[in-house]
């Protein structure tokens, strides 16, 4: 069996991988890497909902990092739930 092993961190990319990151840096070297090519623009919460679950916005739900509140008339930032995803 194959092992592979996705790495989903928030704003990681090759270039950040380096002199601050050294466990990283020594884990990764000398194996096969994939880059993501993002599938939307860098809203947290929809773009790694469409990673994890492998469906776009549209069909997942996750839309933003918010959630409108209608009794407050106020956005709320990461109040998700982690059953969404």
């Amino acid at each position: 069996m194959r092992k592979t092993v996705v790495l989903d961190i928030v704003a990681l990319s090759f270039r950040v991988v380096g002199e601050h990151t050294p466990f990283l840096k020594s884990w990764i070297e000398g194996k096969k890497k994939a880059i993501i090519e993002p599938v939307l623009p860098a809203v947290t919460c929809s773009a790694q909902s469409v990673y994890l679950t492998g469906k776009y916005p549209s069909e997942h739900g996750i839309v933003g990092n918010g959630w409108y509140f209608y009794d407050e008339c106020e956005i709320k930032f990461w109040r998700q739930s982690n059953r969404l995803v």
